[in-house]
């Protein structure tokens, strides 16, 4: 079984949806009320928690199968998220003297202080044939100006040219983008709260935390 899929849960977002970054800190409070911090990670990770509202079992069996095929936090999948899931004309990289390789990504954080956030997984919710997620329309610019001498890794959000776009050039993308997730539970509970007609109505909530993409291997 693989351990990344490229499908997206189909989890019937309600209102209360919740989510965002989330850093990882260990903290060590000292007898002179100063503490020592450290920064665990260096990018942050999308957390989610998913509610889902007044469902009938045929929607709810979609996350069920999803659960189960993932054998709860174990495999990984994708997710859209609602609030950003669209890149445009965003500077990923200044680039260096022959270099051909870039991590595509949102520089984030204060002026001056802005950090590149990596964008791994760049895929549209459209579906293909066999479930499998399509890949995105990615574009990207070079001082501006529409590029073509290039691939993409889609799962790992990484761009190679054909030859160096030139020392000092601006390089920038536009396209849809979503994350890979696992659910953060291994259990998947529901409530029976309601009824409408002869079905039961089913209200629970899914967890889902953000994973690094997947491993590149020697075929990519």
């Amino acid at each position: 079984m693989e351990v990344y899929i490229r499908e997206y849960i189909r989890a019937c977002e309600a209102f209360g949806w919740e989510g965002g970054p989330a850093f990882k800190t260990d903290i060590v409070p000292m007898a002179n009320k100063r503490e020592k911090r450290a920064a665990r990670w260096s990018q942050s990770r999308l957390f989610v928690s998913i509610p889902y509202q007044n469902i009938r079992e045929s929607t709810y069996r979609n996350i069920l199968d999803m659960f189960e095929d993932r054998m709860g936090r174990w495999g990984a999948f994708l997710y859209r998220n609602p609030i950003h899931d669209v890149a445009t004309d965003e500077v990923f990289a200044i680039a260096e003297s022959g270099q051909t390789e870039f991590q595509i990504g949102i520089y984030v954080g204060q002026p001056g202080r802005q950090r590149l956030r990596e964008v791994h997984a760049l895929y549209s919710t459209a579906t293909g044939s066999d479930g499998e997620a399509e890949p995105a329309d990615i574009e990207i610019t070079v001082n501006g100006a529409p590029a073509s001498n290039y691939a993409i890794d889609h799962d790992r959000g990484v761009v190679v040219f054909d030859t160096p776009p030139g020392s000092g050039a601006e390089l920038a993308w536009s396209g849809e983008y979503s994350h890979w997730v696992r659910f953060d539970q291994d259990e998947l509970p529901l409530s029976i709260d309601n009824k409408s007609g002869d079905e039961f109505v089913l209200n629970g909530s899914v967890d889902l935390i953000g994973v690094p993409p997947p491993p590149r291997t020697t075929n990519s």
